[in-house]
């Protein structure tokens, strides 16, 4: 399977993938509760995540766009994250103290020393259960010297990272009125 590392300016196909791949997931549906406004909200959303990893590590799709992953650098001298584009503080706006309360929530658990993040990983529902994901995650980690730290959405997810050489990074985060997120750090190399 090609995997690509996208450059500037081919971030727009990875935003609409995982915005439509991330549409169902636990946390994104307790963030955006609303359908109307989780379709509104989700292209922001993961530009969001695209450009912070644009910034510092890098976005990785496959060669067949049915999916795409969000990874950057963070912890001690790391670049700081990049502010939202200027139009989506109006999609996301009716969801700030949700939005607010999910990234407290995560700030506490993340490591503080170099690591790389994964913020999101989605694959297409046409193309789930193919090994894309693994392979997605096989390809940038057999290319990092840091250990790796991600927060797992779903049990499925959770299952996929454990296989992948992650593991339980302290007590399970459960979000007031809202999903389990499950940190996972795995080793550097």
């Amino acid at each position: 399977m090609e995997i690509l590392r996208l450059r500037k300016g081919q971030e727009g196909r990875a935003v609409a993938v995982l915005a439509e791949a991330m549409y169902d997931d636990p946390v994104l549906r307790w963030l955006f509760p609303d359908p109307e406004g989780r379709t509104r909200a989700m292209p922001y959303a993961m530009g969001y995540a695209v450009a912070q990893a644009m910034a510092s590590d890098g976005v990785l799709m496959d060669g067949s766009e049915r999916s795409a992953s969000a990874w950057a650098v963070r912890g001690d001298g790391a670049a700081p994250d990049e502010a939202p584009d200027e139009e989506g503080p109006d999609a996301l706006a009716p969801h700030a103290e949700r939005l607010s309360l999910l990234g407290g929530l995560i700030a506490e658990r993340q490591p503080t020393g170099p690591h790389l993040y994964l913020s999101v990983i989605g694959v297409l529902s046409g193309a789930r259960g193919r090994g894309i994901g693994g392979a997605m995650l096989d390809h940038r980690l057999a290319d990092t010297g840091l250990p790796a730290y991600l927060e797992a959405s779903s049990d499925r997810s959770r299952e996929l990272y454990l296989r992948h050489g992650f593991a339980p990074h302290g007590a399970p985060l459960r979000i007031p009125g809202g999903p389990t997120l499950h940190p996972m750090l795995r080793p550097a190399p």
